[in-house]
């Protein structure tokens, strides 16, 4: 049995399971199958008793049965609710039972072994307490590992599989299918109702259209779940997935739980699990506490400095069009600024939710570039103290001179800071303009003037400083080219470039050298030349700081053999047997 990645996103993977010259797609459905159920007629792998390529089952400690391989082994399983003494003492049994597939109790983990499947017990009885849920997803997956496939036993309805996929399940199974077909249950990502409650089913499905009674039912089920799942993997693809998982959590308070806890209590577990680009997203109120906005913010605050030269702060909102600097109202912004003479004596930072506070030299990057939210002039509690409290830290590492605030009346009521206030009812009426360039005018006056060339080494300093953790690729070089494609060139040598489709620096094999010496953001590999791509069987090593998307260095016992983005993060890099850890994009 082997696993590979092929996408990731979220704190998930889309992938492919191959079994017996047999592939199956993940997250997928194991499909249940008997002499009176059915499965579907593209289905991969069954639950079955009778062989030919399915998943069979070996009983239990109670109920042992013939093993067919590949099987899930029998197990010993006490309920979750019993004390974890009573797991461990079942979890040696297990242990000696299992092949390739391991059964496997949240309580008792301290000898998981190496199986390639882990099949989660009592999944059922922990999925109905969200709070238990997560920790037990949590705790198993990291004694797991995140190359190894995770399965939930009787889970698999559509309106679940968002939030297992995002739980880092692999697999779920159509138990729930069939039991819902029995009770008269119409599935749907919105939930279960009755059949009977439609005088038309809200569906086209052919199970709709041509079957009756339980038949009928059961296949529309089953188009319900294999339509769901497929809209997961492309999400997957696509970056977009933890937006599907939060739509899909709208509807269902016991998701939104799960979501929440996950956010609330295990941010470590998820961010890792991030990439540091995804697609474009409608922030909600859960965008709040995504992973990689809340990464967003704390680089800001950790990594980020304002430019040097910068004396006055000029706080603006944010704009429809991204990036920023871009858009028809900053456009705008900026003509106001440099009419007073000596612009970059002023540093534009723009408050906005999710994100709160982004300095305009970040507004290329993910996830500046690639939100849309709802304006409405109304911000929650929970929006102004994100951005009350994130200001507030900004000032306290970032100083200026003075701090000007060109803000709408929403957000400048509920930011209590030492400004000067220039916004005359809307910030880009003409009198709200002309009374930004005129206080500038004056402000600005005594300063000493500040280039262009300045400044844009400034912002690539910036830049370089939110990727890496430092700017010391600028030390001794020069910048050349337009915002946003800002290069570095050691004389005539190009060390690395901005590109915004990327939201990031990539650098060259010269490049390479300066992020070596940083000691972090390298990949170890065995004695070879990556000629196009490192794959995980290949990887020695590689730092723990690694995010799937960032730009990594390919070592081999201190010499420099590639650069490229990695496909993983660090801890998988290290674990995996399978799949691509880095795409090199210039080898030695």
């Amino acid at each position: 049995m082997e696993f590979e990645a092929l996408h990731h996103d979220a704190t998930t993977r889309a992938g492919v399971l191959r079994l017996n010259e047999r592939s199956m797609h993940t997250p997928g459905i194991l499909w249940y199958a008997s002499d009176r159920i059915d499965p579907p007629d593209d289905a991969v792998w069954l639950l079955s008793q009778n062989g030919d390529g399915s998943l069979s089952h070996a009983g239990s400690f109670f109920r042992p049965l013939p093993r067919q391989e590949p099987c899930i082994p029998p197990s010993f399983v006490y309920p979750d609710v019993l004390p974890g003494a009573l797991h461990e003492q079942a979890a040696g049994w297990n242990s000696r039972q299992a092949g390739d597939i391991h059964v496997v109790s949240a309580k008792a983990l301290d000898d998981v072994g190496d199986a390639s499947m882990y099949v989660l017990a009592n999944a059922r009885e922990l999925f109905s307490n969200p709070r238990r849920f997560v920790e037990a997803i949590v705790a198993v997956r990291e004694a797991i590992g995140s190359q190894a496939v995770l399965y939930t036993p009787g889970l698999g309805r559509p309106a679940d599989l968002a939030v297992l996929a995002y739980c880092t399940v692999d697999l779920a199974d159509s138990v729930p299918l069939v039991e819902s077909a029995r009770q008269d249950m119409f599935l749907s990502v919105d939930g279960a109702n009755p059949a009977g409650a439609y005088e038309v089913p809200p569906c086209r499905c052919p199970g709709c259209i041509d079957g009756e009674g339980f038949d009928g039912l059961l296949q529309h089920n089953y188009n319900a779940a294999m339509a769901e799942i497929r809209m997961i993997r492309h999400a997957i693809a696509t970056g977009v997935f933890r937006s599907l998982v939060e739509r899909r959590c709208q509807v269902s308070p016991h998701h939104l739980s799960v979501l929440r806890l996950l956010d609330a209590e295990h941010g470590r577990f998820q961010e890792t699990r991030f990439p540091v680009q995804a697609g474009s997203f409608a922030a909600t109120p859960l965008s709040l506490s995504r992973p990689d906005v809340e990464r967003f913010r704390r680089r800001v605050l950790s990594r980020y400095r304002k430019p040097p030269s910068a004396s006055m702060l000029l706080l603006l909102p944010c704009s429809m069009g991204k990036p920023y600097s871009r858009s028809r109202s900053h456009n705008r912004f900026h003509e106001a600024v440099g009419s007073c003479g000596n612009p970059y004596v002023v540093h534009r930072v723009v408050v906005t939710s999710p994100l709160g506070v982004v300095p305009i030299e970040l507004d290329a990057v993910y996830p500046a570039a690639h939100y849309d939210i709802s304006v409405t002039g109304r911000w929650s509690h929970d929006e102004q103290a994100m951005l009350s409290g994130m200001l507030e830290r900004y000032l306290e590492q970032n100083h200026y001179d003075l701090v000007v605030q060109h803000l709408p009346n929403d957000i400048a009521s509920f930011v209590d800071i030492d400004a000067v206030n220039t916004c005359r009812g809307h910030p880009t009426s003409g009198g709200s303009l002309d009374a930004l360039t005129d206080m500038l005018r004056e402000e600005t006056a005594p300063y000493d003037s500040v280039s262009w060339q300045t400044r844009k080494r400034e912002w690539t300093g910036a830049l370089l400083r939110y990727q890496f953790g430092s700017a010391g690729l600028l030390d001794g070089m020069t910048v050349r080219g337009r915002y946003p494609r800002f290069r570095v060139f050691d004389s005539d040598v190009q060390m690395g470039m901005f590109v915004p489709e990327r939201g990031l620096f990539s650098l060259t094999l010269d490049g390479a050298c300066w992020l070596a010496g940083l000691d972090r953001y390298w990949v170890e590999i065995e004695d070879f030349v990556p000629l196009g791509s490192v794959f995980a069987v290949g990887v020695v090593d590689a730092d723990p700081g690694i995010r799937c998307g960032d730009e990594v260095v390919v070592l081999h016992d201190g010499d420099i053999r590639g650069i490229g983005e990695a496909s993983m993060n660090g801890a998988e890099m290290r674990e995996s047997e399978k799949g691509e850890a880095v795409s090199v994009r210039h080898h030695v």
